[in-house]
């Protein structure tokens, strides 16, 4: 929309068409196109003049407060007036920032009432089969931060607006009083990894209604320049959001072509979906063998050299509990495999000895007699090839009077990368099996 116009009620926000103002002086929010709201300034409103009362209740008396209550009753009608009237007769968008609902204020009567950040949200009841939501009591507002925001619906014009700003977290999420289903109202656009609503999308009338994440410490440029994109790209749609069941009856002329090409394009994405996941997978089963260089840590070392094991040809099964240990068996011969990672020097003696109580262990108690091997790894933040030592030369000397193999993992990557080029697996694991002492790759 050319002459889109906006406001912005306590919102940073930075754009062309923008007019920023304060909830309690702006002009009818029904006047404007879209209205972006953040509730974070709205109990300056009462807090200054509210009693904080022995029960934790900030409460307004009437007739004791100047006047303050029934200003803020009329004050916040008003304003719910005109988000009702600009959404179910103007058709416009109204934007809230999902904060945390902070400190409410109630107004003593027969009955008492209550008025927080969020009362200014219209007054309706939806329906959609069993499920029953009502506002603005229904909705519910639960402080919860996090960064672990997913953006669930692509196809929603506000996607790159949560992908882009998704890092910086939100502060809350939204949830249905009696446990209704919010997916049943309205479209679910970003969730964490639990579930919860992080931003939702509510048709009413119309219009309709974003809740997206706060984003703290957000640029209002930034905002500005991607959030206004969405609000232009929603308005500009001619259609409402809930069709009338009788406008299917009506089609147009090259409808049923549309209808085809567009299932054509949906079966070419499913296909491309399914290739670019299946070359994710290939390109993770690289990625763990390059952790036999480089891996995250301990845990990341010993599933490299489980898949490095497996490409050998040995079948490979985790030592009970023990994460840095595995059993590697093969028609040659079965291994004991234990890593050993060291950020600032050759890997010492105590990686020796825990392989060698591994190895009477499962003597012990499984009644096997394996050959036991240690794969060593020291100053992973360093090129492989300028790396000193890999272990202490009593590490050597251990395994050499144990019978034990020894070997980094940048030589056992060398071997794998040279099975990968078409090399000869059953050779390279005869090789290893068969080996005493240190095991070095020569290629």
């Amino acid at each position: 929309m050319a002459t889109m116009r906006v406001l912005a009620l306590g919102w940073e926000i930075e754009g062309a068409g923008v007019l920023r103002a304060e909830f309690a002086s702006a002009d009818s929010l029904a006047s404007y196109d879209a209205v972006l709201i953040d509730p974070e300034p709205l109990p300056s409103l009462w807090l200054l003049q509210a009693v904080l009362e022995p029960d934790g209740v900030w409460r307004l008396h009437p007739g004791r407060d100047l006047g303050l209550s029934r200003a803020l009753d009329n004050l916040v009608s008003a304003r719910r007036a005109e988000v009702e009237d600009l959404l179910l007769r103007g058709g416009g968008v109204v934007v809230v920032r999902v904060r945390a609902p902070g400190e409410g204020v109630e107004i003593t009567g027969n009955p008492p009432h209550r008025l927080d950040r969020y009362a200014f949200l219209p007054r309706t009841s939806l329906v959609s089969g069993p499920h029953h939501l009502g506002l603005p009591g229904g909705l519910k507002i639960v402080p919860r931060r996090g960064r672990d925001l997913a953006v669930s619906d692509r196809a929603h014009p506000v996607g790159p607006y949560l992908d882009a700003f998704a890092p910086l977290g939100y502060e809350a999420v939204l949830v249905a009083a009696l446990g209704a289903p919010l997916a049943s109202f309205g479209r679910v656009l970003a969730t964490n990894r639990v579930g919860d609503v992080i931003a939702w999308e509510l048709p009413l009338g119309a219009g309709r209604m974003l809740f997206l994440p706060s984003f703290p410490g957000a640029s209002p440029a930034e905002v500005g320049e991607r959030l206004l994109p969405v609000v232009a790209a929603l308005l500009d749609e001619p259609l409402p959001v809930e069709l009338p069941d009788w406008i299917s009856g009506f089609d147009l002329p090259g409808e049923d072509e549309l209808r085809r090409n567009e299932e054509a394009l949906a079966r070419e994405q499913e296909r491309l979906h399914r290739k670019q996941a299946d070359l994710g997978e290939t390109r993770r089963s690289y990625d763990v063998l390059r952790a036999l260089l480089a891996p995250r840590g301990v845990l990341g070392l010993a599933q490299a050299v489980q898949a490095a094991f497996d490409r050998l040809g040995f079948t490979v099964s985790p030592l009970h509990e023990a994460p840095a240990t595995v059993v590697a068996a093969s028609p040659d011969g079965d291994l004991l495999v234990r890593v050993a990672v060291s950020l600032f020097g050759p890997v010492g003696p105590e990686e020796h000895r825990a392989l060698l109580l591994d190895l009477d262990r499962l003597r012990a108690e499984g009644g096997q007699d394996v050959r036991g091997m240690l794969v060593c790894l020291a100053e992973p933040r360093l090129d492989p090839r300028r790396r000193g030592p890999q272990w202490a030369e009593s590490v050597r000397r251990g395994c050499r009077d144990h019978n034990l193999l020894l070997t980094s993992s940048a030589d056992l990557f060398r071997a794998v990368r040279h099975v990968l080029s078409h090399g000869d697996a059953d050779e390279v694991r005869k090789d290893l099996v068969s080996a005493a002492g240190e095991w070095r790759w020569k290629s």
